[in-house]
C-alpha cells in the first residue's frame, strides 16, 4: 500500500499548492531576517509588530484568502515563544489551505 502525502489537517493538497507554501516560508524568512527581527517572539502582539496590517503576504485560510496579520489571530497562545526564524515561518504557513 502507497501512502499518501498530507499537510498537517489530514487532507491532501495538490503539488501546487505545497509549492506555494513553501514559496511564502521562504519569502518571509527572507523577510524576518532582512528586517533582522529579534528572537524571541513571545507573543500574538510581538508579531503583528513585524507583520502589521496591510502586510501584502496572504494565503488561504478556512477558505478565504487572508494576510499573515490577520493570520496571526488564529495562532494558539501555547506557540509561544517563537524561538527562531525557521519557526516563525512554519507556524505562520501551517495555518495555510486549512
Amino acid at each position: 500500500m502507497v501512502e499518501k502525502s498530507s499537510l498537517i489537517t489530514g487532507e491532501e493538497s495538490a503539488p501546487k499548492e505545497i509549492a506555494e507554501i513553501d514559496e511564502l516560508k521562504i519569502l518571509l524568512v527572507d523577510q524576518m531576517r532582512k528586517a533582522e527581527v529579534k528572537f524571541p517572539i513571545r507573543n500574538k502582539d510581538e508579531l503583528k509588530r513585524i507583520y502589521p496590517m496591510g502586510t501584502p503576504q496572504t494565503c488561504i485560510y478556512k477558505g478565504k484568502e487572508v494576510s499573515i496579520h490577520d493570520l496571526i489571530e488564529s495562532l494558539e497562545e501555547s506557540s509561544f515563544p517563537i524561538n527562531n526564524v525557521g519557526d516563525a515561518a512554519t507556524l505562520l504557513t501551517s495555518k495555510c489551505l486549512r
